[in-house]
């Protein structure tokens, strides 16, 4: 298993993108870091995630799909976020 961070920029505003949500949180375990920010837990490759996830973007929308592993370091994300991070990182 490997941690990902994912973030994306959405560029049509007031589209529903109910199925990006859905498909980062399909992932065995998903965390919020802000904004459109995740880092989620998948046996899957960046690669595979990013193909996943494209499917519900628009052609002008941005994605980014990498790996995070320790040591890392991060600053405001809350106790349920940073408890999140320290078990899975």
């Amino acid at each position: 298993m490997t941690a990902y961070i994912v973030s994306y920029d959405l560029s049509q505003p007031g589209q529903n993108y109910e199925k990006v949500l859905q498909t980062i949180k399909s992932h065995s375990s998903w965390a919020r870091l802000g904004g459109s920010a995740y880092i989620v837990i998948s046996n899957e490759s960046a690669v595979e995630i990013r193909d996943k996830i494209l499917r519900e973007l628009d052609t002008n929308d941005k994605l980014y799909v990498g790996v995070v592993e320790a040591p890392a370091a991060w600053y405001g994300m809350g106790d349920e976020v940073s408890d999140w991070l320290k078990k899975n990182l």
